[in-house]
């Protein structure tokens, strides 16, 4: 079990990394949708670049505890999407590219945090956005696993597999734990390791 690596610092960045990530994922999920001739996410407020919206209670509590977590599933109608049911494959694609991009930004900010900011705010704030656009890579690879209630699931239904609907809840529960014990990390880490340096360079 991951737990006696936390600290009040890393459970700080690990809560405001988690907020980010996970409104810019379901904001860029509902944005594609969207673009692609589905207008349900803009009425459903996910559009939105307020967390609220996207927040899933269960899936920020496991991003805190073990960095691997979940925002709100964006509910998508396949039938309206130019392209079917394969535009739902573009929408999650589309929203784990956006997450690495933010990587990439927010590594950017290290040099003027530091230039503009006293020395030890400065380096926490580093220390954060390093921390966060780690996460955002592990979430961006998390999220393409064709899970409930991960956006991976979103390929389940691009496939015509009907997941009930009570299987997000208990499903998230299983990946809370597998998280929770380190097997969530285990599994995505060579991937991470050929992705991370790509996008992340030596602050992967």
């Amino acid at each position: 079990m991951i737990l006696s690596d936390l600290t009040l610092q890393l459970l700080a960045f690990r809560l405001a990394a988690g907020l980010l990530v996970f409104t810019v994922q379901g904001a860029a999920i509902a944005a594609m949708a969207v673009a692609l001739g589905d207008a349900g996410p803009r009425h459903d407020g996910r559009l939105s670049g307020w967390p609220a919206p996207h927040i899933d209670m269960l899936g920020l509590g496991a991003i805190l505890l073990t960095g691997f977590g979940w925002a709100r599933p964006v509910a998508i109608e396949a039938d309206a999407l130019r392209g079917g049911r394969w535009g739902l494959v573009g929408a999650v694609v589309a929203s784990s590219a956006v997450l690495l991009l933010l990587g990439v930004l927010l590594l950017q900010l290290a040099i003027p945090l530091l230039t503009v900011l006293p020395p030890t705010p400065g380096l926490v704030a580093v220390a954060f956005v390093r921390t966060a656009a780690r996460i955002c890579v592990w979430i961006a690879l998390f999220s393409l696993l064709p899970l409930p209630p991960l956006a991976g699931a979103h390929f389940l239904a691009a496939l015509g597999v009907g997941v009930p609907r009570q299987a997000g809840p208990v499903v998230g529960l299983v990946l809370f734990a597998a998280s929770l014990f380190g097997v969530t990390r285990m599994v995505l880490k060579p991937v991470y390791d050929v992705v991370a340096p790509v996008v992340l360079g030596g602050a992967a």
